[in-house]
C-alpha cells in the first residue's frame, strides 16, 4: 500500500485573497505545502512585501514552501537582471524550487533546431546563478501550439547535454502534458508536480486554455487520476500541487470542500480504478 499524497496548493488556487486566507485554506484542506507566484500584481513577491514576513507567515502555518513560480521565457532571455532578482527571491524565502517556462507566442519563428538551441543557451545561462543561491530549476514543457518546449524528452536531453541535473528538475504538469499529447514521463527527473481538471467540453485539445483548468473530479479529460497513479507507481514520492486558473474556482464558496474531494480522489489506494 502507497503512502498518502503529499499535496499542495498553488496561488491560483486563491489569487485575489490576502496571503493569509490562502495559508488558512491550504492548511483545512490538509496540504503539506503551498506554491507562491510572482505573476500576480499586488500579491507577495509581487507587492514589495519584505521576503522574510512571508516566509515567516507560511512556516508560522506549519507548512512548507514547495517552489515560486514562474520565471518566463526562460529560454528567451537577453537580460538576466530579472531572472537573477527572482532567484535571489526564491533562496529568500527558503524555497528549493522556481518554475522556468518557455516562449510561447503565436508566430515566433522559430524551427526546431532554433528551440533546441535557444533552450540550451538559456539552461547554461542559468545555470550558475541558480548554483550560487542553491535553488533548481524546474523545467515545465507548456503544450498550447504557440510553445517553444512541449515535451519532456526535448528538456531532458538538452539539460543532458548541458550537464545540468545538479540545477535543473522537471516539472509534470497533468494538463499541459495531456494538452501536449507527450507519451514520454522522465520519472526519475520529476520534481514537482501540477494537477488540474478539465471538465467534458466541445473544444479541441490544442484550443483549451488556462481558464479551462479546474478541480479534479471523475471522468476529467487530463486523465489526473491515471497520471498521478503512474508518476507513483514509478517511484514519484514528491508534491502533487493543485494549479486551477479557473475563475470559478477562485471565487466558489465551497472551494475548501472542493478541494478535499479532489484529492480524495487521487488519493484512492492503488486497487482502484485505473481508468480516470
Amino acid at each position: 500500500m502507497q503512502s498518502a499524497i503529499r499535496f499542495g496548493l498553488n496561488r491560483m488556487c486563491l489569487p485575489h485573497r490576502p496571503l493569509s486566507e490562502f495559508l488558512d485554506l491550504a492548511v483545512e484542506v490538509g496540504a503539506e505545502a503551498v506554491e507562491l507566484r510572482n505573476d500576480l500584481p499586488g500579491l507577495e513577491i509581487a507587492d514589495d512585501r519584505p521576503l522574510s514576513e512571508v516566509r515567516d507567515l507560511v512556516q508560522q502555518s506549519g507548512l512548507a514552501i514547495a517552489s515560486v513560480n514562474c520565471l518566463e521565457d526562460f529560454n528567451a532571455l537577453v537580460d538576466l537582471s530579472h531572472a537573477e532578482k527572482l532567484i535571489t527571491s526564491t533562496a529568500e524565502l527558503g524555497a528549493p524550487f522556481l518554475v522556468l517556462c518557455p516562449l510561447f507566442l503565436e508566430g515566433h519563428g522559430w524551427s526546431e533546431a532554433e528551440a533546441a538551441r535557444n533552450l540550451r543557451r538559456g539552461l547554461k545561462s542559468l545555470a550558475p546563478i541558480l548554483s550560487d543561491h542553491d535553488v533548481v530549476g524546474l523545467v515545465e514543457p507548456l503544450g498550447m501550439p504557440t510553445s517553444t518546449l512541449h515535451s519532456q524528452t526535448a528538456a531532458v536531453d538538452a539539460i543532458e547535454d548541458v550537464n545540468g541535473w545538479q540545477n535543473f528538475a522537471i516539472l509534470h504538469d497533468t494538463f499541459q502534458f495531456w494538452r501536449a499529447a507527450d507519451t514520454v514521463i522522465h520519472y526519475d527527473r520529476i520534481g514537482l508536480v501540477h494537477v488540474s481538471g478539465i471538465a467534458p467540453g466541445t473544444k479541441d485539445r490544442c484550443d483549451l486554455r488556462e481558464p479551462d483548468r479546474g478541480f479534479v473530479f471523475a471522468g476529467d479529460r487530463a486523465r489526473n487520476r491515471a497520471q498521478i497513479r503512474d508518476l507513483r507507481d514509478h517511484g514519484y514520492d514528491g508534491v502533487v500541487s493543485m494549479e486551477p486558473f479557473d475563475p470559478c474556482v477562485h471565487d466558489d464558496p465551497a472551494i475548501a470542500r472542493r478541494l478535499k474531494q479532489s484529492f480524495d480522489f487521487l488519493n484512492l489506494e492503488a486497487g482502484g480504478s485505473r481508468s480516470e
